[in-house]
């Protein structure tokens, strides 16, 4: 009986990029978190955590049939990207009752380039093996999370302008609660397939 957890040659370029831009992913999220620190803007760090979610959804909807390894990959990064939102409100919390400034001039760049290379990368992920991606997947890579980074630097942006600290901070808050949100679906969608493949094998 053929194993139903074998991966054929024509998907592997796929697992593999979806691999390596998982690695990638958590990196710059945790290189975010230091800019995040140093420039008091916690947009940063939401901007890394949209990232992941986004590696969640490439895992889940991208190669088909769903196998166990992507199953399990789906099921720890939800719930690390859920770790991740619980700390971005707590950090977007504790700088709100401190009142602090941010460095909107060391924060923008780092933003703006954070959505440029996240629609870039959208854009070569849908190119790629095309045949792969769902119809779903492919409004989400390519329109949903550009438009949701972009907000992001957008708000940074009239912070900037404005002088208004408190923005990047509500808006940090609200976007960790969103995602979180996305996170815990994931994690329970997850859950449930891992329960339901164990009881069929």
């Amino acid at each position: 009986m053929k194993s139903t957890l074998t991966t054929p040659s024509s998907v592997r370029p796929s697992v593999l990029l979806i691999f390596v831009f998982a690695v990638a992913s958590i990196l710059l999220t945790l290189v975010q978190w230091q800019f995040c620190q140093r420039t008091g803007s916690v947009l940063v760090f939401g901007q890394g955590i949209l990232q992941l979610i986004l590696t969640v959804i490439l895992l889940f909807f991208c190669l088909k049939p769903i196998r166990k390894w992507q199953l399990l990959a789906q099921l720890l990064i939800s719930f690390f990207v859920l770790l991740l939102c619980g700390l971005l409100m707590n950090e977007s919390y504790i700088r709100w009752e401190e009142g602090s400034t941010v460095l909107t001039s060391e924060a923008l760049p780092v933003v703006i380039l954070g959505f440029g290379g996240l629609i870039l990368l959208s854009r070569l992920l849908i190119q790629f093996k095309e045949e792969h991606f769902s119809a779903l997947s492919r409004r989400l890579t390519g329109s949903l999370f550009p438009v949701l980074s972009g907000s992001l630097a957008v708000v940074l942006l009239i912070t900037h302008l404005t002088g208004w600290y408190w923005l990047d901070i509500a808006v940090a808050f609200f976007t960790a609660c969103l995602l979180g949100i996305v996170a815990i679906f994931f994690l329970l969608d997850g859950y449930w397939n891992i329960m339901e493949s164990s009881e069929r094998t």
